[in-house]
């Protein structure tokens, strides 16, 4: 075990909720009929109740670690902070690599130091792409945009003198930041926007096609410049390549060019899309809440129906029950324990649940509890060994494992 001192993580208020994922707010939104009550940001154990899957410490004494990726030269695995750090792991020691808290508002728990990723040919290139919510005055809750930055690496070490903003979309709300970036290949990148918050899409972005809230945009990078890439008129549109999204806070790719994206939903019920990446998509959001009409968002007894025409309905539903409330995605595992490859796993924030959803004969996929850790899940990572890492609100990352209870090879 590495343990680092944690940054002081100011918050706004004294009630802490679901972080990015999106279910919880504080004037914005309240969470409703999840069955969940909220806590501080202690950090329980990880003890899954399954005895067949382990669950052990990896490293400890982040604030709240939100996505982390193996260097491209070197042996080490950079983690990102939601309060604005960035620190390398090369599997005995933790070194700060960049501090950008002086960029970023920590003032609502959705709000911070949301992802980064490496730029294409990082050998010639050194460079990292970064995406935040601006610096604020937290005593007036005030509302800042969402920025997408680029950065030099020098020497092993962010250069924060060199830091350019590329892009920056203005927020209604606090919350429904999303945040994801997802390096493609040749400097072309995926970035998820949620739809600027509030409850019920209340400025109606999910379907409108001026707005770049509720989306997944897809860029060039070059030279301290992004371009659109979907369309060619080069317009602020035509960085949007998927919309009807609520808050995608994490998505990935799978060897068939699908792109997997967990996206949160309100008071009812959690969603999982799956479709060509290239493909441009509407996924319904605000007309639609995963499989069924968007109408009273207290009536979680709405029925499923057939999406309209143009819209795209997901491939794997939960409903808001047994403390469950937001989605947290998800990887595409082909790497990792080989019992729980060729499937996409995702978890629930507030119960501690993982699945994998997996194909059948019928083509329709399944999904199926892995393990409940009882813990308040924000993400997933990627070991320097491949192994499945657990990423926790209360600043822990662990480490899961289905072989070491029952005594086989790790």
């Amino acid at each position: 075990m590495t343990t680092v001192n944690a940054a002081p993580f100011f918050l706004s208020c004294l009630l802490i909720v679901a972080p990015l994922a999106g279910c919880l707010f504080e004037e914005e939104e309240k969470p409703q009929g999840s069955g969940f009550e909220w806590t501080d940001r202690s950090q329980p154990e990880c003890e899954p109740l399954q005895v067949d899957v382990a669950c052990r410490e990896y490293l400890t004494g982040f604030t709240t670690p939100v996505n982390s990726l193996q260097h491209p030269l070197v042996d080490e695995l950079w983690i990102a902070d939601l309060d604005g750090r960035i620190l390398a792991y090369d599997g005995n020691a933790l070194r700060q690599v960049a501090n950008l808290s002086n960029l970023i508002s920590n003032c609502h728990t959705e709000a911070g130091l949301l992802g980064f990723t490496f730029t294409s040919h990082f050998e010639t290139n050194p460079q990292i792409l970064f995406t935040y919510i601006g610096d604020a005055v937290c005593e007036t809750k005030e509302v800042t945009n969402l920025f997408l930055a680029v950065a030099d690496v020098t020497d092993g070490q962010v250069n924060h003198e060199s830091v350019t903003v590329l892009r920056e979309i203005e927020q209604p709300y606090r919350n429904h930041n999303g945040g994801h970036l997802l390096g493609l290949e040749n400097n072309t990148y995926l970035w998820g926007v949620g739809d600027g918050g509030g409850s019920n899409d209340p400025l109606d972005h999910g379907q409108n096609n001026t707005s770049m809230l509720g989306t997944i945009q897809h860029f060039w990078y070059h030279n301290q410049t992004i371009t659109p890439l979907h369309n060619a008129s080069n317009s602020e549109q035509d960085y949007v390549l998927h919309k009807g999204l609520r808050n995608p806070w994490k998505f990935d790719l799978d060897p068939m060019g699908r792109l997997w994206i967990a996206d949160v939903g309100q008071n009812c019920f959690e969603e999982v899309n799956a479709v060509n990446v290239f493909e441009p998509s509407n996924f319904g959001w605000s007309e639609r809440e995963a499989n069924r009409v968007f109408d009273d968002p207290h009536d979680c007894t709405t029925p499923p129906s057939e999406p309209p025409v143009g819209m795209t309905d997901p491939v794997v539903v939960y409903q808001h029950e047994n403390g469950r409330c937001s989605i947290t995605g998800g990887y595409w595992l082909d790497w990792g324990p080989s019992m729980w490859q060729n499937g996409y796993l995702f978890a629930d924030f507030c119960s501690g649940e993982i699945w994998l959803a997996q194909q059948n004969n019928e083509g329709n996929w399944d999904e199926r509890v892995l393990v409940n850790t009882g813990n308040l899940i924000v993400g997933f990572g990627k070991g320097l060994d491949d192994e499945l890492l657990l990423f926790t609100w209360g600043g822990s990352i662990y480490h899961l494992d289905p072989h070491e209870a029952t005594n086989e090879p790790v």
